[in-house]
This record gives structure tokens, sequence and C-alpha cells, in this order.
């Protein structure tokens, strides 16, 4: 059973306790992709005792969620730390978590011409179009790992220095950086017949 995280103060408590490596889970009971999330997180938590995993539900402990900028559910944070690193949205499968926690994370399921893909978005605190990326994405079934560039400034360096420039959206495919909402060219990298 994933161990609920009741308060700030409880939350505080375990990141001192597991100062190198965290998953939390933010859900809500009314989030049928959440009561998935749990269910798979379960099973994997089982298979992996040892991996320090927590929930919260964020209908019930609200001051938790807004502090790391979670506004969905359900959405896996992993902290490194005790700071944000990655943000997964949405239910994924139990081998893509298992993923995550070997550092192979982005390997989804769907390929494109017989290869895997590894799909990173980037985003910003207040960005219309990336949310507009992220939702075509989910259109089109294409698990996504998201970074927040505003909380992560090293993420920020990188993508920078990996795209010259500094807006977001920017989307990582296989190594292809797309910057902005480029649908044509996120389509032809994904395969995606539009």
């Amino acid at each position: 059973m994933i161990e609920e995280i009741r308060d700030q103060k409880h939350l505080s408590s375990l990141t001192q306790s597991h100062p190198d490596f965290m998953m939390i889970l933010f859900y809500t009971d009314s989030s049928e992709k959440s009561k998935q999330t749990l269910d798979v997180l379960d099973s994997f938590h089982q298979k992996h005792p040892d991996v320090a995993l927590f929930k919260v539900n964020a209908s019930k402990v609200r001051d938790i969620h807004p502090s790391y900028g979670i506004d969905s559910v359900p959405t896996l944070l992993t902290l490194k730390s005790g700071k944000p690193v990655e943000y997964v949205l949405g239910a994924q499968s139990e081998d893509y978590y298992t993923r995550l926690l070997s550092g192979t994370r982005h390997l989804p399921k769907k390929q494109v011409k017989g290869q895997h893909l590894r799909v990173v978005v980037y985003t910003s605190d207040s960005c219309p179009w990336c949310s507009k990326a992220k939702s075509y994405l989910r259109k089109n079934s294409v698990p996504f790992s998201e970074v927040n560039v505003s909380r992560n400034p090293n993420a920020a360096q990188d993508i920078f220095r990996r795209s010259g420039q500094m807006g977001t959206p920017q989307i990582d495919i296989n190594n292809h950086i797309v910057v902005g909402f480029d649908q044509p060219k996120i389509d032809r990298l994904l395969g995606i017949n539009a």
C-alpha cells in the first residue's frame, strides 16, 4: 500500500527521510484516471517496495500540489534532493513507471516506423501554447513527460543549449527539437496523418 501524505509537515519529514529520490502521485477520488493510476502504482510498489513512493489526495490536502505547480490529476512528480525533477501527467503503464525508475523512462509503447518514441514537452508557467501542445499529444495517444522550465532552471539551460531558443513549448521527439506548437513538424516526427 502506498503511504498517504497527510499535510505539509508530513511531506517535509518524508523529504528529509528520503533525500535522494522520491515519487509522489497527486490524485483525486473523483478522477477515473487517478483510480487507474493508483491501481497501476500499487502493483508497481509491490514489485519495488524499496522505492520511496507516496500519494497525495489533492482534493483533501489542498496546499501541497499548488506549491509544485500541479493543476491536473493524476500527476506523478519525481523529486531528487527534495527538488522537482520530472512531472508525468496522466495514466501510464506499470512498465512505463519501471522505466522511469531505471532511467530509460521515455520509451512509450507507441512506435513510429519501428522505433521507440521518447517525447518530452518543455513547458513554462502561463504558456497557452504549452497546453495546446500537450492536448494535441494526448488526443493522438502519444505518451510524454513534461518538464516545467519555470521550476527547473537546469532543464531550461539544457533545452536552450540544445535548441538556441528560450520560448516554450519545446518538444523533444527522439532528440529532434520542435520549437513552439509546430503541428506539421510534430505530425511528421510522430507519423501522425492529419
